[in-house]
């Protein structure tokens, strides 16, 4: 039996998220912001425009710096999986992209900059 079959992870949603949370960040100090501004940002943009859907669910991702990362991901990485345990991961995940639309069409409505 390998190594990678022996590890069990009880949290998916929770450990996946932190991991593109963290990709997003790279990808930001990569860019130097530009994918931060262009994907992971919610802000007010034509409903025409692609990126708009996708930076309505992204923003989330999204963090100005490290140490907003490690903040974030501190108390995500500390509760979510008991969540996820209880719940599943399914309902989480919902739970997630619910609070992700929402949260950036009161970004987008009240705060367009």
């Amino acid at each position: 039996m390998s190594f990678w079959k022996k590890i069990q992870f009880n949290a998916p949603v929770v450990l996946s998220f932190a991991g593109l949370s963290l990709a997003a960040l790279i990808l930001s100090f990569l860019t130097g912001g530009a994918s931060n501004r262009a994907l992971f940002s919610a802000y007010r943009s034509s409903l025409l425009h692609p990126l708009t859907y996708i930076r309505m669910v992204g923003h989330v991702l999204g963090h100005s710096g490290y140490q907003h990362y490690l903040n974030n991901m501190l108390m995500i990485l500390v509760i979510g999986p008991g969540l996820e345990e209880k719940y599943g991961s399914r309902a989480l995940l919902r739970a997630i992209l619910v609070t992700a639309v929402i949260s950036a069409l009161v970004q987008m409505i009240f705060f367009p900059h």
